[in-house]
């Protein structure tokens, strides 16, 4: 599809507490970031003769809210991107998780439905992250510290996946 017949997604009025997350996130880099952006145009872009898409929003007052457990740590405002990219004016800041940070929240989406992670595997991570040492911040800044808002059959199924994550060459 050319570009003409393409209209960029919705992008809601977003904070630092309510912020844009999951595959859109997680297709969305910050200049110098090495992961990500590899569905870039289909996750910003819909076709003009079909309702435009909004991009899904994390956080306070939404069903995922790991801001219970994780605070702001890695929402930056991405405005500069959108604009760039074309999918939004900057008009004033956009606020998106970092790649950590929309793994987290997916992770939480799928226990609190009462699934085992299967967006989030071991697979997916290691291919959205590409080092040793990302695995490593993504456990031990941000996934170690989601058990503190879950309880009961939510906690055993979130700590059975967690044990699940680690880089594999």
């Amino acid at each position: 599809m050319t570009s003409d017949q393409l209209q960029p997604i919705r992008i809601p009025d977003t904070t630092a507490w309510r912020y844009i997350s999951f595959n859109r996130a997680l297709n969305l880099r910050a200049p110098g970031e090495l992961t990500g952006d590899w569905h870039f145009r289909v996750m910003f872009f819909c076709a003009r003769d079909e309702p435009r898409k909004v991009a899904g929003i994390a956080g306070r007052g939404t069903d995922i809210d790991t801001s219970r457990s994780l605070g702001t740590h890695g929402i930056r405002d991405m405005a500069d991107e959108l604009a760039r990219e074309k999918v939004r004016p900057n008009t004033g800041p956009v606020f998106v998780a970092n790649h950590y940070r929309a793994i987290a929240d997916l992770a939480i989406a799928e226990v609190q439905a009462g699934f085992f992670p299967r967006t989030v595997t071991v697979r997916c991570v290691n291919q959205w992250l590409d080092t040793r040492e990302q695995i490593d911040t993504l456990k031990n800044e941000y996934l170690r510290h989601l058990p503190k808002q879950l309880s009961g059959t939510e906690l055993a199924i979130y700590e059975d996946w967690l044990s699940t994550i680690r880089y594999e060459e």
